[in-house]
This record gives structure tokens, sequence and C-alpha cells, in this order.
């Protein structure tokens, strides 16, 4: 690596260092670039497949146009799955074909990444460690990643640190140890965001830098996203996204598909409509922060919380409602804050009320006047659910 070249990473590195320890938070997957996994981490119980279609049009004179006539296509696909095990703490496996890191070889890549902090506002610094082992090269392999937002703008850095991977890979006088990267993209529009980066390494054996310029797509209503991308890489762990392929461009794209229902498995009972709800139950509603001092959501304790003047917050996250149960006195507002990237709705089961969508990082609000039981939904997401149980006592109403 020639350091000369550095000033690139460097710049969205400074944001690993200079983040705030006390504003940490999960990104959605639309907040990080083609090359670089960012911070974000799945929610318990989530589960995500990630499908890395990469591919070369082979030949001295091939073009991307080739791929509709008589051109030869080379693919290099990456499969990824992730399951968030608890607040913040996340793992899973990369397995990438072809992987010309490891001689042509297929590559394991098992990890474990952890992402601290808790309820921050969307765009929010924050930080996430892996660790990793590739199976292919032998190489336990650590990365430390930074991403911050400045506006529509979200910039990551990332120091990443290899074991023995680049000395299997031809480099055994000057193992490569260290590698720095950073990315940035720019929000168009809540579905599109522009994306790119650069990876370098800064140890060890001597090639080309890593590089990825991409268009993210949030498919609307629906929880996946799609990334069309050219990079200089084929494979999608750690260490191929490190190092580039000189004079070759591969293109390709990157799909997300999360399995929300997985973490409701295990569950005896599902929030219905069972029980009271029928009439009014509300006194007002209203969209954005409000006002009113802001009780702890405790889900479905003995004791209620809340009360007249008093707002409980329950968080729509990884496609689910955070505590998906609840228990308030009457007079308490339920305020609804969306932390994906998608936009929803709080939709009563009984028809008692209907919110309209709540974009990312918006809220809405409603008060609960009456005793009873309130089971909703996401209308463009069914699959979430939610009840609001009303009563002045641990009594059920």
């Amino acid at each position: 690596m020639r350091w000369t070249r550095s000033w690139i990473p460097a710049v969205a590195l400074a944001g690993v260092v200079l983040l705030p320890p006390a504003a940490l938070r999960a990104q959605p997957v639309t907040g990080r670039t083609p090359n670089l996994a960012g911070t974000w981490t799945a929610s318990p119980g989530q589960l995500f497949f990630d499908f890395s279609h990469r591919f070369q049009v082979a030949g001295s004179d091939a073009d991307i146009g080739d791929i509709f006539g008589d051109g030869k296509i080379v693919n290099y696909p990456t499969f990824q799955m992730n399951l968030g095990l608890a607040s913040g703490l996340m793992a899973g496996f990369r397995y990438s074909t072809r992987s010309l890191l490891a001689g042509g070889s297929n590559e394991w890549q098992p990890y474990a990444t952890w992402s601290p902090g808790g309820r921050h506002p969307a765009g929010g610094p924050s930080v996430a460690v892996t660790a990793a082992w590739n199976g292919a090269t032998h190489s336990l392999d650590g990365e430390l990643t930074g991403a911050t937002h400045f506006g529509p703008l979200h910039v990551l850095g990332a120091v990443r640190g290899f074991g023995d991977g680049f000395e299997r890979s031809g480099g055994a006088d000057r193992p490569a140890s260290l590698a720095l990267a950073g990315g940035a993209g720019l929000e168009i529009n809540r579905y599109m965001t522009l994306a790119g980066d650069v990876s370098d390494l800064v140890a060890g054996i001597d090639g080309p830098a890593a590089w990825s310029a991409g268009l993210e797509l949030a498919i609307p209503y629906t929880p996946h996203t799609l990334t069309l991308m050219a990079t200089n890489v084929s494979s999608g762990t750690l260490e191929g996204t490190s190092t580039g392929v000189a004079h070759t461009v591969y293109w390709g794209f990157e799909f997300t598909v999360p399995f929300s229902g997985f973490a409701r498995w295990g569950q005896l009972v599902h929030p219905g409509s069972s029980g009271g709800g029928a009439g009014e139950a509300a006194g007002g509603e209203s969209s954005g922060s409000g006002g009113g001092l802001v009780a702890p959501a405790t889900g479905a304790a003995d004791v209620p919380v809340g009360g007249p003047g008093t707002v409980v917050e329950i968080e729509i996250k990884g496609l689910a409602f955070h505590p998906d149960t609840v228990r308030v006195r009457p007079g308490t507002t339920i305020r609804w804050v969306n932390h994906d990237p998608l936009a929803h709705s709080s939709t009563s089961t009984d028809g008692l009320w209907d919110s309209p969508l709540v974009d990312p990082a918006d809220s809405w609000q409603l008060v609960f006047d009456r005793a009873g039981r309130f089971a909703y939904h996401c209308t463009p997401h069914p699959f979430m659910k939610g009840l609001i149980i009303v009563s002045d006592t641990g009594v059920q109403p």
C-alpha cells in the first residue's frame, strides 16, 4: 500500500474516532455501501437473507453491453445470513463462490457483530465491532466500523485487521495485517441512495485499492432493498472487499430479504382482537412528537404505566412493534416512533383508528381514554401486530 492513497479512506475513518459513545445506534440496511457492511445489526429474533451477485464480462475488449450478445459471463455470487441475537448483537455467515482470494475455491466466513447503544434518533452516530473467521484462508479477521449522518449524507469508516489470510494468498514475506476503508451515501429521496466506497491495504502485500459504486433502492411498501453496483472485487468477505483486481470491473446487484415472522416463532399467544375495544378508543390524534411526560413502555407488565398527560412510546424497528404489548392507564398518549427505513401505519383491528403512513424518523400518536384491549397492525405489513391494554389496575379489562 502507498500511504499517498490512504487519504480517501482516512477521511471517512475519522468517523470511527470522533463518534461520541453516548449517541450510538444501529442503522438500516440502506445506511451502508456495496462493499462496507456499516454498523447495521438485525433486531433480536430478526433473520435476514442477503444475496449479492457480481459478474464479469470476460474478454480483453468486452464491455457491459456484451451481456446481451455473445459475451462470456463469469459469475461470483455471495450469500449471507444474519440473525439478531440480542440488542445490538448479530451473528451470521457469508459464503462466496469462485473466490479469487482463495485461489478459486469457496469462502465460508462465520462472524459476529456487536453495535452498542440503544434508543437514539434515526441518523445518529453509531459504531460496530465484527469478529470473523475465513475458512478458506484460515484467517481470524476483525473490523471496527463507524457511521454518522450529515443531513442526507451518511459517512462510513472502517479499520480492518487480518490474521494470515493474505499471507496464504501470495504475501508470505509480508502478510497483510491492516486495511482502511471509507464510504459515503447520498440520499436522493427516501427510496433512492447513491453510495460508494474505497478500501486499501496499509500493511503487507501491494495491490490495487478496492472500490464500489451503486444505487441503493428501498422498494416501496416492502421490507426489501435492492442495490445495483459496479466494483472491482468479486468476493463479499472482509478480505475480499479490502483489495481489488486491477483493470477489472464486476457488475452486479444485492437483494435483501428479512424473515420478520422468525421473531415470533415459539410464541404461544399472538396479539389479537379479543376482549373489549368497541366504540371510541381515543380522545385525539396527532403526528409529530407532541408534548407530555414520556414514560417507559414496560410491555405486558402487571402494573400499568402512564396516565393523563403522559406519553408512552412504541418503537417501530426491524419490521416489528417494540414492545408489541403495552399496559397503560386511561388518558395515556401512545406514540409510535418509526425507526425503520420504510413507512408504516398503526391500524386498529376493530376499525377504531387508522393512522396515515408514518414516514421514517417520524411519529404519530393517539390518546386512549377508556379501558379495553385494542389490537392493531401495520396496513402495508399486516404481519406486524401489537396490543394495547388500557386499565387502571393489573386486572384484565
